[in-house]
C-alpha cells in the first residue's frame, strides 16, 4: 500500500477580486491507488460541511515506489486533481 495526502480546497476571491485556492482540510491515507485514497478521504471528511470545489490527491514520496521506480529515487509527488461542480 502507498501513502497519499488528499487535500480539499475551496475557490475564493481576494479583496482585489482575484481567485485563489484555499485549503480547507487535508487527510493522509493508506491505499492501493489515488482513486481509492480519494474515496477513503471523502469518508473521513464531512464534505457536506466543507463543500469543496477541488480535491487534490498527492502520492507521498516516502511510500512504495509507483510504476517500477527504484526505491532509492525520490521524485516529486504525483498530483491528481479533480474539480467539483455544484449540482
Amino acid at each position: 500500500m502507498d501513502s497519499y495526502r488528499v487535500s480539499f480546497y475551496k475557490h475564493l476571491l481576494n479583496s482585489d477580486g482575484h481567485s485563489f485556492k484555499c485549503l480547507q482540510r487535508s487527510v493522509d491515507v493508506q491505499s492501493d491507488g489515488p482513486s481509492q485514497a480519494l474515496v477513503q478521504a471523502e469518508r473521513l471528511v464531512d464534505n457536506e460541511r466543507l463543500n469543496a470545489d477541488c480535491v487534490e490527491v498527492m502520492h507521498l514520496a516516502g511510500s512504495q515506489p509507483e510504476f517500477g521506480r527504484p526505491s532509492s529515487h525520490s521524485p516529486a509527488p504525483i498530483n491528481h486533481t479533480r474539480n467539483r461542480v455544484a449540482p
